[in-house]
């Protein structure tokens, strides 16, 4: 059998599903952004990303909440129906009140630069951040409980509607801007979400409400930080090297960052199977079949994580020529960089799930927060001296530093710490 027909046998089932409905979602927004940066000026795309920073910072606080906890707890449940009618309703009180930190941040933002609030892109970033928020739960739902054929369908819709919203609104003569990109994004994810929703509408009762918060609670109060110092980490990052170099200097790097992503994910597909499979294997079998599962996953992986992360990297300067323009090529060194940190971040993981189905999310906290440390103590000498490429390499560092704090932590055999007998 060839490399590429095993390849393609090992990928069927959930797996190969997790990695089509990722494709599907990080490809969407992919063209999305590029469709925007073409279809509005400068200075409105510029509100258009902030718009998704702000509200991707909020996914990941309802991803450590709600959705990381759900795909580990999952394999695990006694009435998974009952749990998840209280993983949905938990979601959407979450993901209301998100929408509203999101939309008082912003508009705090305006009003610290001295002006006017926009309230249409305001109330339109609350709205992004609602909807995305329900779509992420709804997909994780659907791959933890053998759906992942619906995910995909749903997340493939939002991909077709999105741009049949934005050409709608060009034959109705109507002018596109920042809030009615940000308002089509939010409606396509919210009516190609809904379904989901309802087939999964039922009431969960308090007492087990209150269970799955607290199960939830037990790993998210270590991801939850996680989540603060890796937002700073990247993103700080990336906003002191706009200061410090200018637009041109950022752009070129999230380009770079842009095509690095090819590779992400299939890391972030592993999101939809992995941590399931871990949290099953560690119930079932304890450590040893855990490490089993683990590394069966990292062999899987590997040789294909290797194989497009070369592709990419070697010939760096064709990539960004060829796909953002000459005046992106001399940014090849970032992009090596950069992928460099991928092959880190596939490692890191890795191991990080060992800690997420021990629920020892404490441990993955603190090898973040040690990453976190390095960037901040790397920034400003790395891009002072080497400029953007300095800034890349202060990111890829810090990958690796948290990388080999997980090393170290499984070195010394960090233990589980005693688990609830509750279940929901």
């Amino acid at each position: 059998m060839s490399m590429a027909s095993a390849l393609v046998a090992r990928l069927r089932g959930p797996a190969l599903l997790s990695l089509l409905d990722q494709g599907a979602v990080s490809g969407f927004g992919f063209l999305a952004g590029i469709a925007a940066a073409r279809l509005i000026d400068m200075e409105a795309f510029g509100r258009f990303a902030l718009v998704l920073i702000v509200a991707g910072f909020a996914q990941g606080l309802h991803n450590a909440l709600v959705t990381a906890p759900l795909m580990t707890l999952a394999g695990s449940v006694r009435d998974p129906a009952r749990y998840a009618a209280a993983v949905s309703a938990g979601a959407l009180v979450l993901a209301a009140g998100l929408a509203l930190g999101v939309a008082g941040a912003l508009a705090l933002y305006f009003h610290a630069r001295g002006e006017a609030i926009p309230v249409d892109l305001v109330t339109a970033a609350g709205a992004l951040t609602l909807a995305q928020n329900l779509q992420l739960t709804a997909r994780r739902l659907l791959f933890a409980y053998e759906g992942g054929g619906r995910a995909l369908v749903m997340d493939l819709a939002r991909a077709v509607a999105f741009p049949l919203g934005v050409a709608g609104l060009w034959a109705a003569g109507i002018p596109l801007d920042a809030p009615r990109l940000v308002e089509i994004l939010a409606l396509t994810a919210f009516l190609t979400t809904l379904p989901a929703l309802l087939a999964r509408a039922a009431d969960p009762g308090r007492r087990r409400l209150a269970i799955a918060a607290r199960r939830h609670w037990q790993m998210a109060r270590w991801l939850l930080p996680v989540v603060l110092v890796t937002f700073g980490q990247e993103q700080l990052v990336w906003i002191l090297a706009g200061a410090a170099l200018g637009d041109e200097a950022l752009g070129g790097l999230r380009a770079a960052q842009y095509l690095v992503g090819i590779v992400l994910l299939m890391l972030a597909a592993t999101e939809n199977v992995v941590p399931t499979g871990a949290g099953r294997a560690y119930e079932t079998g304890g450590e040893p079949a855990l490490r089993a599962y683990l590394l069966g996953v990292t062999r899987r992986l590997g040789l294909p994580v290797a194989i497009l992360l070369g592709l990419v990297a070697v010939p760096a300067d064709l990539w960004l020529r060829l796909v953002f323009g000459a005046p992106y090529a001399p940014f090849a060194p970032c992009l090596r960089w950069l992928a460099l940190g991928v092959v880190f971040i596939f490692l890191r993981d890795m191991a990080a799930q060992i800690f997420r189905a021990r629920r020892r999310t404490d441990v993955i906290f603190r090898a973040f927060a040690v990453s976190f440390a390095v960037s901040l103590a790397l920034i400003q000498p790395l891009i002072g001296r080497y400029g953007a490429a300095g800034a890349a390499a202060v990111v890829a560092i810090a990958h690796g530093a948290s990388l080999l704090a997980l090393v170290v932590a499984l070195g010394r055999g960090a233990l589980p710490r005693a688990e609830t007998s509750e279940r929901c």
